[in-house]
């Protein structure tokens, strides 16, 4: 019997301290560089989280990298891969989304800094298996979300068109991120927005988004907002159109869920004009949920997003038949998290009180439930007046609930933070100060391995003289973390 019981805590003790972990808040940076989080996902065994790593020591004047890290459920980084483009600064933004796709690819939704490129980063296993870009007419272009489509993928996002109004913009690929077709819905004079497709059957996607009449010049009381869902075929050509009357809603801020009762459920906001002798307006968020029809069924403010300069950022079911929302509670002030019921009724709330800078901004950009019930949410906290951006983790347990507050944890972006790699473009030489790992490998950009040296001091020196002009990737790794450089061999 003695030996019965010792199996069963042996067996058993592990699962039921994971159930009960407490809860936690615990920011990331680098000693000489910063990072923020915009989206995290749970693949069944880890947390992945992505966004952007600022060092001054990245290739081509580029602040930017492109972040990806996984950790465990107590917020231990397992891994880091930090990825610098090479023409310009990756920057996933507040609206980028990860996801975990039913193939095992994890999906990192990006677009490249003042450059005519969208750019999705492919992860499986832990290992980034591919870099996709591809040119998008316009001036400015964002890829926000991601969802499976059978054998293919989905990306909605949108463009700024040469008359300086945005356009949503869809994308059907394969697997591996190949762009099959493209569309783009737009209307005349008007700033225009689509956010996660939802898939309804083989011929009909609903694409969530927004109308703004949106002019340079001229009073508040003339500009207006409404949400905007559009039903397309399997071609992306469109089937039918649906408004809501201005100022009543600002758009679909948020996944759009299908409720148990067949209702839609999102996230938006009510437009704000007031009218002074400097316009201003607010956006104030709320809960909308609609029948089949789009007819509306209820909408409720949430007492912890009831202020003007709030948002709401993501929306996710949970397994109790409840919801989670993320956001923050007001401009520059304090991240939240609240649980509600399918009626739209709060079940408990979380305000970050610990992230409060004066002078900064703080979000929650993502959130997850965990199969204990815990809920973890990523975003970023910024101190404009020491210009530091740091990447926050807040996990509370199934009843909202946090036991270790203000937990600083700096992790392998200390190393990466001191890597120096010049000079860039080259001839002949390049230093590298401070290499990770035991080996510098280069690559072209068609994926062959061109050269390959061990590292020997803190000075390391690769001769380049022989490679073809053009652009290679340099790359370092060590256990836990994984640096990718852009370098450019000229004449």
């Amino acid at each position: 019997m003695d030996k019965f019981i010792k199996l069963i805590i042996v067996v058993f003790l592990p699962f039921i301290c994971w159930s009960q972990q407490p809860g936690f808040r615990k920011t990331y940076d680098a000693s000489a560089a910063g990072a923020s989080f915009v989206d995290i996902a749970w693949d069944g065994e880890k947390l992945i989280t992505m966004g952007q790593f600022l060092t001054p020591n990245a290739p081509n004047g580029a602040l930017n990298g492109l972040l990806y890290m996984e950790l465990d459920t107590n917020g231990n980084t397992l891994l880091t891969d930090i990825y610098f483009h090479p023409n310009d600064a990756v920057t996933p933004g507040v609206e980028n989304r990860l996801f975990a796709s039913n193939n095992g690819i994890i999906y990192s939704m990006n677009q490249i800094f003042y450059d005519s490129l969208i750019l999705l980063a492919l992860y499986q296993n832990s290992e980034r298996i591919k870099i996709y870009t591809t040119s998008i007419p316009g001036l400015q272009k964002w890829l926000n979300q991601c969802v499976d489509w059978g054998e293919s993928i989905l990306l909605s996002g949108q463009r700024q068109n040469y008359q300086y109004k945005t356009e949503g913009m869809l994308i059907k690929a394969d697997k591996m991120g190949n762009e099959i077709w493209r569309k783009y819905y737009s209307s005349l004079g008007l700033d225009c927005s689509i956010g996660e497709p939802y898939i309804v059957d083989d011929n009909t996607i609903i694409l969530a988004g927004r109308k703004a009449y949106w002019p340079g010049i001229g009073s508040i009381v003339n500009k207006w907002t409404k949400t905007w869902l559009i039903t397309v075929d399997s071609l992306g050509e469109i089937k039918s159109e649906w408004e809501s009357p201005k100022n009543v809603e600002n758009g679909v801020s948020t996944r759009m869920l299908k409720t148990a009762d067949g209702n839609w459920l999102y996230c938006t906001k009510a437009f704000i004009p007031m009218p002074g002798p400097i316009d201003d307006f607010g956006t104030r968020p709320k809960l909308v949920c609609r029948d089949s029809n789009f007819n509306l069924v209820w909408e409720k403010y949430l007492s912890l997003f009831n202020d003007k300069s709030a948002s709401i950022l993501d929306i996710t079911p949970t397994s109790d038949g409840n919801y989670l929302v993320v956001g923050k509670w007001t401009g520059y002030t304090t991240p939240a998290i609240c649980k509600f019921s399918p009626d739209g009724d709060i079940i408990w709330s979380y305000y970050d009180q610990d992230t409060f800078f004066t002078n900064g901004d703080s979000f929650l950009g993502g959130v997850v439930e965990l199969p204990s019930g815990s809920v973890v949410a990523a975003g970023y906290s910024e101190d404009y007046t020491i210009s530091k951006s740091y990447g926050l983790l807040i996990k509370l347990d199934k009843n909202g609930r946090m036991d270790t507050l203000g937990m600083i944890s700096t992790y392998e972006t200390d190393l990466a933070s001191k890597i120096k790699v010049y000079p860039n473009p080259s001839n002949s030489i390049i230093n590298i100060e401070n290499p990770i790992g035991e080996k510098i490998e280069i690559y072209d950009m068609e994926g062959r391995k061109v050269r390959e040296c061990r590292i020997t001091s803190d000075a390391q020196v690769i001769d380049v003289s022989n490679l073809s002009t053009g652009t290679y990737h340099l790359k370092m790794s060590d256990k836990k973390l994984r640096v990718t450089y852009p370098i450019i061999k000229i004449e």
